[in-house]
């Protein structure tokens, strides 16, 4: 057993220098901050609670239980960890224990055949010197991968959160959108009844009849649009929440409108080094970072491979003596492997390996700059759309003291029912507009909290 110590020790003492280029991050040229002013403030981790709903709340977390496309990302985490801990056990010694039992039959100095036992009882212990980091660098890149994996699942994980939010007050809207319809509709078949009953006694024309008749069937075709849009909203909800096909199918979301709530209040003085939390921009980092360590692993093959193996343990032809000392035997030995022409095999696999880590620094610069580009957007469609908001709100009201005044002018007879017809028209378009607008009002925000990582507090390991 000392002489299997040794080569273990031995082993660790020559192992392991790196034949992988010093990894530095590529320098980038960031703006200090992402909005006017800097800001100590923080965006949370779970941000959708800023909202205020608990019905939300609710969905969000069956969503991240549930969904299918987090559960395969986080099956394909689990597939590279293990993936990491194989390559991570190469750079250990391989130590077994093998036993093994025969019957052997031979023949004898008299020319007699005679039958003997053999046993034996062994440990072997066989391990690769790492002396050019061949090993060392299989770990490091292998988790690096890990790391690149992990970070997609939570670029998943935040986007399925965003679309959850987003289809959820999508909903909403839908159901306000919907009650308006009704509503409109509801008065535009008293109207036109109300003209259909002045016709018949004479008291108006046909064409304001058939006008009124028209309204009635436009806001009808308006209503069937938007119920055929609420199906299809509810059930891209059932689907992203992970209802089976029954729940799919049979359990229905609440149709009753409600006042959409006010988007939350977003800091915009962040830091730039926000960007370096987002999922894709860890991926990059860590994919770069992994075809590093390929340069390494392939330069490794110009030089030779060293293994050592050693025996110890007991042989003795009755099992009832194995485990003496006279039974003990060891052996210990090494093995060199190199080669000697491979007419530009290592070559061609080093190039291959550094164009590999160009394309990932070039993949590196490629998200940083997208990342930048939609926070740029995404900072401007959350400051204009509270100003949308106010100039719809603006143009409702303005409408719905039109629609008074048109009103009176027709009974009056200063003007034509067509007046009226266009400002109730212009009336109900705003209206549905309005309520559009709160939604790309909080859609502005969603995206911004995306597109900032979902809040910074994410604690990514690193490794040396």
């Amino acid at each position: 057993m000392n002489h299997i110590i040794s080569i273990i020790c031995f082993a660790f003492l020559l192992a392991s220098c790196s034949l992988s280029p010093n990894y530095h991050q590529p320098v980038i040229n960031l703006p200090q901050y992402l909005g006017l002013e800097p800001t100590e403030e923080k965006i949370s981790e779970t941000w959708w609670k800023d909202f205020g709903d608990s019905t939300l709340d609710l969905f969000v977390q069956e969503a991240l239980e549930n969904n299918y496309d987090l559960a395969l990302a986080m099956s394909r985490v689990s597939q590279a960890r293990s993936s990491w801990s194989y390559a991570r056990s190469d750079r250990y010694p391989n130590i077994k224990l093998q036993g093994e039992a025969t019957r052997n039959k031979k023949d004898s100095n008299k020319g007699q055949l005679e039958n003997y036992n053999n046993f034996s009882l062994s440990g072997v212990v066989s391990f690769e010197l790492d002396l050019w980091g061949r090993a060392r660098d299989a770990d490091r890149k292998a988790y690096a991968t890990l790391l690149s994996i992990k970070a997609n699942q939570d670029a998943i994980k935040l986007s399925l959160i965003a679309n959850v939010v987003e289809s959820y007050f999508g909903i909403l809207t839908l159901n306000n959108q919907i009650q308006i319809s009704q509503n409109t509709l509801k008065a535009r078949e008293e109207n036109y009844q109300y003209r259909k009953k002045e016709f018949e006694v004479g008291q108006t024309s046909e064409i304001i009849m058939q006008q009124a008749k028209s309204e009635v069937a436009s806001v009808k075709a308006q209503l069937q649009s938007l119920l055929k849009e609420q199906n299809a909203a509810q059930t891209a909800l059932l689907i992203l929440l992970g209802r089976d096909p029954e729940g799919i199918f049979n359990v229905e979301i609440p149709t009753q409108p409600q006042t959409l709530p006010n988007a939350p209040i977003i800091p915009v003085g962040l830091p730039s080094s926000i960007l370096e939390q987002r999922p894709d921009i860890e991926a990059a980092t860590q994919n770069l970072k992994a075809a590093n360590f390929a340069i390494g692993i392939a330069r490794s093959a110009y030089f030779p491979t060293i293994s050592l193996t050693g025996l110890a343990g007991y042989v003795s032809p009755e099992l009832n003596n194995l485990i003496q000392n006279s039974s003990s035997t060891w052996n210990y030995g090494g093995n060199f492997v190199s080669n000697l022409l491979d007419l530009g095999r290592t070559n061609a696999n080093i190039n291959l390996a550094k164009a590999q880590y160009q394309e990932m620094l070039l993949t590196y610069g490629q998200t940083i700059n997208k990342a930048f580009g939609e926070v740029r957007d995404s900072l401007f469609n959350y400051s204009i759309s509270n100003e949308r908001i106010q100039s719809l709100n603006e143009q409702v009201e303005a409408l719905k003291r039109a629609l008074v005044l048109a009103q009176i002018r027709y009974e009056e007879g200063y003007t034509n029912y067509l007046e009226v017809l266009t400002t109730q028209s212009n009336l109900f378009a705003a209206e549905l507009n309005q309520q559009s607008v709160k939604l790309e009002n909080l859609s502005a925000a969603i995206n911004l909290y995306k597109t900032l990582g979902g809040g910074w507090n994410k604690e990514y390991y690193d490794k040396d």
